[in-house]
């Protein structure tokens, strides 16, 4: 499977793009009574010289998505409740067989009983697709899913206290809805339940200890079961504003059970971490790194993967700013008979203009190579994008 994990990779053959976190536009929201409604729209148009992510024969492709959202916002003191709608509709120039419409609606809430008991809560109902070339599945059209979570994180203890606890948990289903003689032993139910202590050493420095649970159950499984349970157990420190860096960082085990016999169990260190370092104001590095047992949907039983990203963002002057980023993904098929091995690398430069408070421009070329010691998995994508987004 050609699974992607690198961040900086954006969606190589779907060029489904998101709002880039570097842009500054600002919305006006519509008052409507107790709620305010803010509507948003981004066009982009992207070149991708290896639209299928193949070893040879590549083929180009230029795509147009329209991306129309709104926002209804509410708002009752302390406490915030919001529901967004995001459609995503890509034309291929090309191959007329990829266009794709894509649909998200989300709710969430923030609730504050007291300074010390605070409650987050989310649902999301995404209908996507998987482009072509992002997987190993010969089709002739993108797969289709429907995912469903709902999620939540309660944290008890007021910021200034020395202790903090805090509770989280997300229940997922995915089910895919079409080629269902290749997707019906892909359809699975995700719950993930967890929680951190943090114990606060310096004004703005706490440490942490966390448990993680993640229980993963395939609906249909034609071949042995990949049903599996993974815990994490995590120790580090969490900081904002020292020397200029806001981050966490956290270190510990990971211990994947399968409950077929004739897979293996898996237990290796594990870690997350992402740091800020703000030398300026208007210059800044993220640093981010980790390391996850990523599902397969096919190749071997599971994948080890090691993420390394960082990204430079700089303010030129008021309105213009640039993104240099790079990131590198490391991925072993555990349990594949060829044992597979595939090692990622991309660069990507941007550069985005703030012409008025609602109208952005952006433009960006990501370079990726993938090298793996199965000779039909290498390739490398040359990816050219232009974004404008727009707001009242």
């Amino acid at each position: 499977m050609k699974k992607r994990t690198l961040v900086s990779l954006i969606a190589p053959s779907a060029l489904i793009f998101t709002l880039p976190a570097s842009a500054t536009i600002e919305p006006a929201a519509i008052d409507a009574g107790p709620v305010k409604i803010i509507p948003m729209i981004t066009a982009q148009v992207g070149y991708d010289d290896n639209f299928f992510s193949t070893a040879d024969n590549e083929e180009d492709e230029t795509i147009t998505v329209l991306s129309p959202s709104v926002q209804v916002v509410a708002e009752d003191g302390l406490n915030a409740y919001r529901v967004v709608y995001q459609l995503s509709d890509g034309t291929h120039q090309n191959n007329t067989a990829d266009n794709y419409t894509d649909h998200t609606l989300s709710a969430d809430a923030h609730i504050e009983f007291s300074q010390r008991s605070v409650l987050d809560l989310k649902a999301a109902y995404n209908k996507g697709h998987e482009a072509r070339g992002s997987n190993d599945y010969v089709t002739s059209s993108p797969i289709e899913y429907d995912v469903t979570t709902a999620s939540f994180r309660y944290m008890y203890g007021a910021p200034q206290a020395t202790g903090r606890i805090e509770f989280y948990g997300e229940h997922l289903e995915r089910e895919f809805t079409n080629f269902r003689t290749i997707t019906t032993g892909r359809d699975d139910t995700e719950v993930t339940l967890g929680s951190v202590f943090y114990y606060k050493v310096m004004p703005k420095t706490s440490l942490l200890f966390e448990v993680r649970n993640k229980d993963i159950d395939y609906d249909v499984d034609p071949s042995s079961s990949l049903d599996n349970n993974t815990w994490k157990y995590l120790v580090g420190a969490t900081w904002e504003g020292t020397a200029k860096t806001t981050g966490t960082v956290k270190v510990g085990v990971s211990d994947k059970d399968f409950e077929s016999a004739s897979r293996e169990d898996f237990t290796s260190a594990s870690w997350e971490a992402s740091v800020r370092w703000a030398p300026r104001t208007y210059s800044v590095v993220d640093i981010s790194t980790s390391r996850s047992a990523a599902e397969s949907s096919g190749t071997g039983d599971f994948i080890d993967t090691k993420n390394y990203n960082i990204n430079w963002n700089h303010a030129w002057n008021d309105v213009i700013n640039s993104d240099l980023g790079l990131g590198m993904t490391s991925e072993t098929y555990e349990g594949d008979v060829n044992g597979r091995e595939d090692d990622t690398t991309s660069i990507n430069v941007g550069m985005n203009y703030d012409m008025r408070r609602w109208l952005t421009f952006g433009l960006s070329y990501t370079f990726s190579d993938v090298d793996s010691n199965i000779a039909t998995e290498d390739y490398t994508k040359n990816l050219v994008m232009l974004t404008v987004n727009a707001a009242l």
